[in-house]
């Protein structure tokens, strides 16, 4: 029976894939009837992963997918599925590690071949269309030959699949069980490894020496001229944010004591660590964190950082924003204020809160939550320029990597008057030739365009114009400003992609409940932003998201999708269920809601009951083998499910759990064995893979300090003002002690529960009466006006 396929994205709820629908290939979304389409006619599935901010999965779009001559062949022979990967991270995940496995490396767009029972067979990433000059590594494969294009792969696979299918079908089924052993993360269990005298003994616990070795390993990388951390000189370079709070951690254990400073992980961690190590901790943290907020990572004239960069000093970035990176950076530079009250890093973080808070923010919904991504590729739209040489200077109808943000010699001199363009030029790095090296212009888009980065301070801009400082600033300050609005008004911006992930959601929630700590006693009205925005997203969450008769969540919504879509059918991961949980933890450090704690509980219950590993132990008395979580509730379309818990761009959500359980025990007192234990049964399922690399999960390491340590606890005088008290709260429980002869636990939220100290609770805590910080007020206004006037890029 001939099979007429029909291009059928135009519905999809994912902008990503509605991108596609006036392609000539006859995609289908994945779904059972996809996939059942290629059993009832033995096809291979052609399977193509990516998402809307991704620069590569446009170009392979307009070279490959809109060509007529792969569609006839891709529709004819295949059974073509396009797949938003921020929709289905576990099958995302699934096929990238069979890439990476294979391959050797991995990214998107991800294609690959699979077996009408999805078994995959072949994949890798870009493949160059028929026309394209795109120059392309070989890479290794599981074909006999390499072919170089996108058609040659597919008139490959079409022969194999034709003339060698029971080879092709057992070698997939061998690749498949290969890779479900290769995948098998949080299964070997440190109990089981462990030898014990009996085996209903608790296994020994993880080992605080783990950080010392998770430390070496971040200092062995570290690039001690451009901060970050990178095996490879040549290589991408993510800002890794997870890192970043991990090294802060360490290093604000040893800081002064302070209010800011709570964070930071405890007694013995400094004794472990040694002093010195956990300084270069830090320093490493706010080395890197600097030099992002000067690099071209960062969007100079707007708000937000782009996702990575191709080269080790962050100047040529790719240029789509993730909400999930500068959500976690808010978190990071949050932190870093605690070790290092400078202009610079409290400049960032207004600006990060702009991002997330504005009205104009093209990041921000009308609803209150936030859309997943800005777009690297803009239509170059830079006004008139008849006279352009530049492919992207001038007006253009195909999207372009980074016209948005970037800016020939001519452009931006033009719209300053002197010596105002010359000044912001050497500010910026902005060169006459373009300041972006021509063989990281694959495609030529880049001829004589400069992306911004600031490459001259204002105390070196002083003397090489010979004007005073004051007015160096000034003049940066009013050029930025009108820069920002020709950018604004004469180009056209980045598309957003308009879906709401709530695992993403969740993240900037928490950041700003952070940012909010961070401000309360610096710029109140900032702080009360950040609380009003978070809570108005948490109310959107709750309203529009989660299911409070079976506390089920739904992963996305999506205001502009065709109203048929079921939204009870978007099903939510345990990424969005541990970010949200930790979201709601931190809210109640700000508000002390405690219907927010209580949610929380209801949403950990949900987790144990559809996607705990196995028989996990719920009171402290009893083991198990195994623990932990799976990423996904199961689904006939996985071919196993996966137990994620190394950390990546995103931290593991086993991690993340393992870390909320801690600290819901020591909010829930009566409850606090049993959801240790639990916490306790992550580290042993992923103790091995911990013990051999433990640099690849931070997150649980934390959680070994929290089970090692507990977590800590702040008493606070009662008769200290207000905003003093509040600016405890991000840092654990707080504390209201009114009488030395009788502390007490309290919430100070009008239906706050206060309860006696139990026996020994006073051991190992901190208590401060504030006298450290009196002086405090008189270096606000003078921080304020630096942070908000500029002299944040005043730092030599």
């Amino acid at each position: 029976m001939a099979l007429n396929l029909r291009n059928a994205l135009a519905n999809s709820p994912s902008p990503y894939l509605r991108a596609h629908k006036h392609n000539p290939v006859a995609w289908q979304e994945w779904t059972s009837e996809s996939v059942a389409l290629a059993k009832t006619h033995q096809r291979l599935i052609f399977l193509s992963i990516g998402y809307n901010a991704c620069h590569w999965c446009h170009v392979m779009e307009r070279e490959s997918f809109c060509s007529p001559e792969i569609a006839q062949l891709l529709n004819s022979s295949f059974i073509p599925i396009k797949l938003d990967r921020e929709m289905r991270p576990d099958l995302d995940d699934i096929y990238m590690n069979f890439v990476t496995a294979t391959t050797g490396s991995g990214g998107w767009p991800l294609n690959l071949f699979l077996t009408p029972d999805l078994q995959p067979v072949f994949g890798g990433a870009y493949w160059p269309g028929p026309s394209s000059t795109t120059t392309l590594h070989r890479v290794s494969t599981n074909l006999d030959e390499t072919p170089t294009t996108f058609l040659d792969i597919l008139n490959k696979m079409q022969s194999v699949w034709e003339h060698q299918r029971d080879r092709c079908l057992q070698s997939a089924a061998e690749v498949t069980k290969q890779l479900k052993w290769f995948t098998e993360e949080g299964t070997h269990s440190h109990a089981e490894s462990a030898v014990r005298d009996a085996s209903t003994d608790p296994p020994e616990p993880l080992d605080l020496d783990l950080l010392d070795d998770a430390l070496s390993h971040f200092i062995s990388q570290f690039d001690t001229v451009n901060g970050g951390f990178s095996s490879s000189a040549d290589g991408p370079k993510f800002p890794t944010p997870v890192i970043l709070t991990f090294l802060l951690r360490i290093g604000a254990s040893v800081a002064y004591p302070s209010t800011h400073t709570r964070f930071g992980f405890p007694n013995p961690v400094p004794g472990i660590l040694g002093k010195e190590s956990c300084a270069q901790a830090a320093s490493m943290a706010l080395q890197t964190l600097q030099i992002l907020s000067r690099s071209a990572l960062r969007d100079h004239l707007g708000h937000g950082f782009h996702r990575y960069s191709v080269t080790a000093d962050w100047n040529i970035p790719h240029f789509e924003k993730m909400l999930y990176d500068n959500a976690q950076l808010l978190s990071c530079y949050s932190d870093a204020w605690a070790l290092r009250r400078d202009p610079e890093i409290l400049g960032t973080i207004f600006s990060l809160v702009e991002y997330f808070t504005s009205p104009s923010s093209p990041i921000l919904s009308p609803h209150g939550v936030w859309y997943a991504s800005e777009d690297a590729d803009s239509v170059p739209n830079f006004g008139p320029n008849p006279t352009a040489t530049s492919p992207i200077d001038g007006h253009g109808t195909e999207k372009k990597e980074g016209a948005f943000y970037v800016w020939s010699h001519k452009r931006f001199t033009d719209i300053l008057p002197e010596p105002d363009a010359s000044i912001l030029a050497a500010h910026f790095g902005v060169q006459p030739d373009g300041n972006i090296p021509a063989a990281l212009d694959m495609h030529d888009e880049f001829l004589n365009q400069n992306v911004l980065h600031i490459a001259a301070t204002p105390s070196v801009l002083a003397k090489q114009f010979q004007l005073p400082e004051s007015e160096i600033v000034a003049k940066i300050k009013s050029g930025k400003a009108t820069l920002s609005h020709y950018r604004r008004t004469q180009r056209v911006p980045p598309d957003v992609d308009s879906k709401i992930i709530l695992a993403w959601n969740a993240l900037t929630i928490t950041a700003l409940a952070r940012a909010a700590n961070t401000l309360a006693t610096i710029d109140t009205s900032r702080s009360q932003r950040c609380v009003t925005a978070a809570t108005k997203a948490l109310n959107f969450v709750k309203t529009r998201m989660y299911d409070s008769s079976t506390g089920k969540l739904s992963r996305i919504y999506e205001p502009d999708s065709h109203p048929a879509w079921d939204r009870s059918t978007s099903q939510a991961f345990l990424d969005d269920y541990a970010y949200l949980t930790t979201a709601l933890l931190s809210m109640y450090d700000v508000t002390f809601d405690r219907t927010l704690l209580t949610w929380a509980e209801t949403l950990q219950s949900y987790v144990d009951t559809h996607f705990i590993a196995s028989a996990t132990p719920t009171t402290a008395s009893t083991t198990s083998g195994t623990g932990g979580y799976f990423q996904a509730q199961r689904s006939d379309d996985q071919l196993f499910r996966l137990k994620p818990g190394t950390d990546n761009s995103l931290p593991s959500a086993n991690g993340v759990i393992a870390n909320n359980l801690f600290y819901l025990g020591a909010h829930v007192p009566h409850k606090q064995a049993q959801y240790a234990a639990r916490a306790r049964a992550i580290l042993d399922a992923f103790g091995v893979e911990i013990i051999q690399h433990p640099f690849l999960y931070v997150g649980m390491l934390s959680a070994v300090v929290l089970d090692q340590v507990g977590v800590r606890q702040l008493i606070v005088p009662r008769t200290m003002g207000d905003v003093a008290v509040g600016r405890y709260k991000g840092f654990g429980r707080t504390v209201n002690k009114g009488d030395v002869k009788k502390v007490m636990i309290c919430s100070s939220s009008p239906n706050g529960v206060c309860r006696e100290l139990r026996d020994g609770e006073l051991e190992d805590v901190d208590i401060d009466d504030g006298s450290d910080h009196q002086d405090d007020g008189n270096k606000k206004n003078d921080l304020l006006d630096r942070a908000v006037n500029g002299a944040n890029e005043d730092k030599a």
